[in-house]
């Protein structure tokens, strides 16, 4: 899956501003009356004000004082930044330079606003906003990091599919924001972060730096996209429309609508399946269990790039499976609030394994018209009556 679009955090990533940006937390609190460690602010970093406060206060607080602590920590930022300066890490340019030497377009998703970005750039003597393609940054979002919303709102300005992109970040949050994104997260440790929580939080590969990155390019972006075809927007809905043309194969034959396949980045298809549990009275035989028991002896051994496509979003088992089938990226359509595997599973530490890329809500309405179809057929398994009326009501628009 050929990559066309790079995200870059800024802040711990291009330019060492973690520190800076600690000490000008624990100056903003002060200002307020709260004495805060610099060790307590350190893990926080990463995240954007409207979460770290809470998470360093308390709701109450934030309430109280969240608003004039939020415009007071860039008060502080911008003097430190101009007494001490900042430091821009070996490889920043040269790297956003060979990505647009090879044609891949380049976004800058930063939880600062646009004037503390000014700050940065003029500190360190880094013009970023000159060598990438779009820019991304607080005032464009809702919610900052561990929230999609940042990486979403990049993958937007790139006018791509999220398994189109790849993002470079130092903390954990950025990892989880990409996991809910949909775009694999590649990690650098220069922000102070350690290896071992960036994995944790799913970074599928670490570097030290971007010089590092640089270095190990190619390998990088094979891992971040390890096949040679492009996941994009009318592929993805392709590939869906044959899984909801399964799900109604199973409506059909007296299951409930959920269908699922396992394919290749070129749009090929090597299993199909739907949910079988009325005809098996296996609680296992989950849409995405019994496609990977048809998929048997069709999968190529070396295959890096297989693509698990489900009408609703996978279950703790089928995640599981996945991720010991090295399934790449998983697509699903409607969301399983009380059932979701995405949310649930951790991104694996084995050495061999790793966490697919997941995107979700890919023709959602059109999976939820099915089991909204399903519904009103009489005699239906008074199990899983009770589940669609569940998720019809947890999915329901507000």
């Amino acid at each position: 899956m050929a990559l066309d679009g790079f995200i870059f955090d800024f802040d711990g990533t291009l330019i060492d501003s973690n520190a800076t940006h600690v000490l000008a937390w624990q100056r903003a609190f002060a200002r307020f009356g709260y004495k805060v460690a610099l060790d307590r602010i350190a893990v926080e970093v990463g995240k954007g004000g409207d979460t770290l406060v809470p998470s360093i206060l308390g709701e109450h607080d934030n309430q109280k004082d969240g608003k004039e602590l939020r415009k007071a920590q860039p008060e502080e930022f911008q003097k430190l930044a101009r007494e001490h300066g900042l430091r821009v890490f070996p490889g920043s340019r040269e790297l956003l330079e060979e990505l647009r030497r090879r044609g891949i377009k380049t976004v800058l998703a930063t939880s600062s606003g646009k004037k503390q970005l000014q700050v940065s750039e003029k500190a360190s003597g880094f013009p970023v906003s000159e060598l990438v393609d779009e820019i991304t940054n607080s005032d464009d979002i809702e919610t900052s990091k561990p929230a999609p919303d940042l990486v979403s709102a990049a993958v937007k300005k790139l006018a791509v599919s999220p398994p189109q992109c790849a993002m470079l970040g130092d903390t954990p949050y950025d990892a989880e924001s990409c996991k809910h994104a949909g775009v694999v997260c590649l990690g650098v440790t220069c922000g102070g972060r350690p290896e071992i929580d960036l994995r944790r939080a799913g970074a599928r590969g670490v570097w030290r730096d971007p010089a590092d990155v640089l270095t190990h390019l190619d390998a990088a972006l094979q891992l971040a996209s390890p096949g040679p075809n492009h996941l994009t927007h009318d592929l993805l809905e392709r590939l869906m429309r044959e899984a909801l043309g399964v799900a109604r194969d199973g409506m059909n034959n007296g299951e409930a609508p959920i269908g699922a396949l396992l394919a290749r980045s070129d749009g090929s298809i090597l299993a199909r399946g739907f949910n079988e549990l009325n005809r098996t009275g296996d609680k296992t035989a989950h849409a995405e269990i019994v496609t990977f028991a048809h998929a048997r002896g069709k999968v190529p051994t070396d295959a890096k790039d297989l693509i698990l496509v489900s009408t609703l979003e996978p279950c703790v088992m089928c995640l599981g499976a996945a991720i010991e089938s090295a399934v790449d990226t998983v697509l699903y359509a409607l969301k399983a609030p009380a059932d979701s595997g995405t949310r649930r599973v951790a991104p694996p530490q084995s050495p061999d394994t790793m966490l697919p890329r997941i995107v979700g809500g890919i023709l959602a309405d059109e999976s939820r018209l099915l089991f909204e179809e399903w519904i009103k057929k009489p005699a239906n398994n008074p199990e899983q009556v009770r589940f669609v009326k569940q998720l019809l009501a947890l999915t329901s628009q507000p």
